[in-house]
């Protein structure tokens, strides 16, 4: 077999690894602790304000060191809870560096993809929570390197991350890839890098950037080996 792509780089949250339930999970447990009450609706309120942010981060106009704590300080706010929002926010990434659940899928396409490829996981969640989240996982053999923006001293959708991701992997621009779930920093990013996409569109939405759409990892898989 052939496959259509020689490199292929992939994000972690949301593509292999589920971080909606992660994100879940890390929040009502250090909710519990303060006394505070969890529901879908705060979770709702706290992930609107987290995504928001990271849209920031994406976009140059903050970094990650600020958005840790901001995220805790404006959603303290919303419930009208008061106290330390970086102590918080360390409970918070220890629980969700427990928390490595991964997504249908993602295992079987690593795995199929390892004979025929070069394959990166490309990210930019926060060091300390993803070094742990993999050291659990089943995944990182399937890995021939692990790029985090905070060791990079860059992030996606940043040209040089993925000049520095393919350097590093030995890969050619014309035969690498982008999959993820992210319009901007994982497709707007490909783009910007000179590579092909594959946007991860789990809900089923449609958008003209990237260079192909799946809404399953099995979907994804037949594209990168070229059986589709």
């Amino acid at each position: 077999m052939k496959a259509r792509y020689q490199t292929v780089l992939i994000d972690a949250d949301n593509t292999l690894l589920d971080f909606d339930a992660a994100e879940a999970g890390a929040l009502r447990r250090t909710m519990e602790r303060r006394g505070l009450p969890f529901s879908g609706e705060t979770l709702g309120r706290y992930a609107a304000i987290n995504r928001a942010l990271w849209d920031a981060y994406h976009r140059g106009e903050i970094d990650q060191d600020w958005l840790k704590g901001e995220r805790f300080r404006r959603f303290g706010g919303e419930l009208g809870w008061s106290g330390d929002e970086w102590a918080w926010n360390q409970e918070y990434l220890d629980a969700l560096g427990d928390c490595g659940e991964l997504l249908p899928g993602a295992l079987e396409l690593l795995a199929a993809l390892k004979p025929h490829c070069r394959v990166g996981l490309a990210t930019n969640g926060l060091r300390e929570v993803q070094r742990r989240r993999l050291a659990a996982s089943p995944i990182l053999p399937y890995l021939d390197g692990v790029f985090i923006s905070q060791e990079m001293g860059v992030g996606k959708p940043h040209r040089a991350f993925f000049d520095r991701a393919l350097a590093a992997l030995g890969g050619a621009r014309e035969t690498a890839v982008m999959v993820g779930d992210d319009l901007l920093s994982d497709i707007q990013g490909a783009i910007d890098a000179g590579i092909d996409s594959i946007w991860y569109s789990r809900k089923g939405d449609l958008s003209p950037l990237p260079t192909y759409t799946v809404t399953t990892l099995g979907e994804a898989a037949k594209i990168l080996l070229g059986e589709t």
